[in-house]
């Protein structure tokens, strides 16, 4: 039960402005003035509080400052129901405003009140001010229930706190400070699969079979999510069969939770065995259900199958989703039928399904891919028209497309468009903008960039200094490539396998056979594993240089390790076994791994 203190004490903690330096708020003073001119007008507010008409934070703030020129002030309750709708509205901010400028004109707060301050300080991501509010709580005299410590919970696992996340809770466990609910327990499981912490997870659900407190169905949904996100499929099933024995029924969501994590591992005959026991269960698929399916048929390359999946979804009067069609239309981007994308793009208005920047970048990229390049300016440049603000996503795709069709200048100019808009170019934009100036040949232009970056202290990835170098090698300016290949340690970046593939292709095309066996060497020694592609342009490199022998030992040691020759490996030697005098050679090379390629 709430204890609360006499009303006096309230007045004097709570008037002024604990939280913004002991002053009273400006507005307050001007509220102050004038009080008795606005009597009648508070008096009628009084009775037109209509707080379920309030759909708009200006509606509620319009709201707010009628309440708060009455004389006398409505009582509490009538605040706390204003705050909560404006919570209701994920206006977060704004409430943390109302909370404190309630506090500045001496409304008497109470428990109610500073949970909700509480809850807002934590879903806008300040949990340390909700913890100040905490201890207002104790010098108010109330005393925190579940909801309180829930909120802070929450607050914390939002912020990625975990460490202290769980040293709340077993702080809350040990001293008994407040009756543990299923709405508790439940956030600390979501926070903590959230987290990855399945194992713990896991247990905590263990605990609450055990205890007063048991596990509901969406308790065991997290769960199960969290094991089918982590691929641990048959985790996920056994405790699905537990849940039927412990009497908690599974509902559309866990089923759901299951199809996605089973389609996800390509265990079809599996999903058709789950699907036949939801409907023997009398659990019918939902949208999200069929929606899944669809997007794992279309991203196994079975569109024509997810189309299928569809129609039937529709004649069991599940309608299809935006999410549902730009699946399937991403489906038929995937395979080049451009066609076909175009037409479930379209055929969106006509089903009163809203495109949104998602479905037009998916359709843009399709079209860049398959170098229809103007179809895809004609689209991002129809997206404003449509009340749509192209993304971070969008301008990327655009980018490698203009790009990889030759349209350097127009490149650069969208990027320029890009940050314009506001938009803050991420890993992906940077990795096309510096390919994309690679492949025209332009790799100074790259390198000024890389170099720009840098200075601007942003974050720096060793794929940026990848592109570079193989830009470097193509232009045949090997002493730069090595100068930045050497100093990237120095950057804090450490050299990856594609770094060293990249440096030896470059020395074998260059005619460097030696260097490029001593980067191997070196890339051993680095503890960096090398892997087929590096075996496959060392290969090559001797092979065209005529050093049957050296390449013959490199295929071996290739083949011991699991790897097989490549389309182009293995076309060079059949050339060979053609041309060259060293046919027995050359055989003996192929017959090395033609069992291999046989049994592929």
């Amino acid at each position: 039960m709430m204890r609360k203190c006499p009303k006096s004490r309230i007045f004097l903690i709570s008037s002024p402005n604990c939280y913004e330096s002991g002053k009273f708020h400006f507005l307050t003073v001007f509220r102050y003035l004038g009080t008795e001119s606005v009597a009648n007008h508070d008096y009628r507010w009084k009775n037109k509080l209509e707080l379920g008409n309030i759909n708009r934070l200006d509606d509620a703030i319009s709201l707010y400052k009628n309440m708060s020129r009455m004389r006398p002030l409505p009582c509490v309750k009538q605040f706390n129901q204003l705050l909560s709708r404006v919570v209701n509205l994920k206006q977060y901010s704004a409430a943390i405003f109302i909370f404190k400028d309630m506090c500045n004109l001496g409304v008497s707060l109470d428990a109610y009140t500073n949970n909700i301050a509480i809850n807002s300080y934590c879903l806008s991501e300040r949990v340390d001010f909700g913890f100040s509010i905490l201890g207002w709580f104790f010098k108010l005299g109330f005393v925190p229930d579940s909801f309180t410590f829930t909120a802070l919970l929450k607050g914390l696992f939002r912020e990625n706190r975990i460490t202290e996340a769980q040293e709340l809770f077993r702080k809350i466990v040990r001293e008994g400070l407040c009756d543990l609910d299923v709405v508790t327990y439940g956030t600390v499981i979501d926070g903590l699969c959230k987290a990855g912490s399945t194992a713990v997870a896991i247990e905590l659900l263990r605990v609450m079979e055990r205890g007063k407190c048991k596990p509901n169905i969406n308790a065991y949904n997290m769960v199960l999510d969290c094991l089918c996100k982590q691929r641990m499929i048959d985790s996920a099933l056994k405790l699905f069969e537990e849940m039927s024995e412990k009497s908690i029924t599974p509902d559309v969501c866990a089923y759901s939770t299951l199809v996605h994590g089973l389609c996800s591992t390509s265990r079809w005959k599996e999903v058709r065995t789950l699907l036949k026991e939801m409907i023997d269960c009398r659990v019918y698929p939902d949208v999200v259900t069929f929606t899944t399916i669809v997007d794992a048929l279309c991203k196994e390359g079975l569109v024509d199958e997810a189309e299928d999946v569809l129609q039937i979804m529709m004649q069991r009067n599940v309608v299809p989703d935006l999410v549902s069609y730009n699946a399937l239309m991403d489906g038929y981007c995937l395979q080049g039928r451009m066609d076909r994308a175009r037409n479930v793009f379209d055929s969106m208005s006509s089903k009163n399904v809203v495109r949104d920047v998602y479905s037009y970048s998916i359709l843009i990229n399709g079209y860049c891919r398959k170098m229809k390049i103007d179809e895809a300016v004609d689209l991002f440049r129809e997206m404003p028209d449509r009340g749509l603000k192209p993304n971070v996503v969008t301008y990327t795709c655009l980018l490698h497309g203009l790009f990889h069709g030759g349209r350097c200048s127009c490149a650069l100019k969208l990027f320029d468009e890009l940050r314009a808009a506001g938009l803050k170019p991420n890993f992906h934009t940077y990795c096309n903008l510096l390919d994309g100036l690679r492949v025209n040949g332009l790799v100074e232009e790259a390198l000024s960039l890389l170099s720009a970056l840098e200075q601007k202290g942003e974050l720096l990835h060793i794929a940026y200094y990848n592109i570079i170098i193989d830009g470097l090698c193509e232009a045949k300016k090997l002493d730069n490539a090595r100068s930045i290949f050497n100093d990237l340690p120095c950057k804090g970046l450490k050299r990856n396998v594609v770094t060293y593939n990249i440096l030896i292709k470059g020395c074998c095309q260059n005619g460097l056979l030696e260097e490029a066996k001593d980067i191997l060497l070196k890339m051993e020694r680095d503890k960096v594993l090398p892997d087929g592609v590096t075996y496959n342009c060392i290969v090559q490199g001797n092979l065209k240089s005529g050093k049957y022998e050296d390449a013959g030992k490199y295929l071996e040691e290739m083949v011991s390790k699991g790897f097989s020759p490549d389309s182009v490996t293995f076309s060079l030697l059949l050339d060979l076994l053609e041309k060259t005098e060293h046919k027995p050679t050359i055989l003996k090379m192929i017959q090395m791994f033609a069992p291999t390629s046989l049994k592929l």
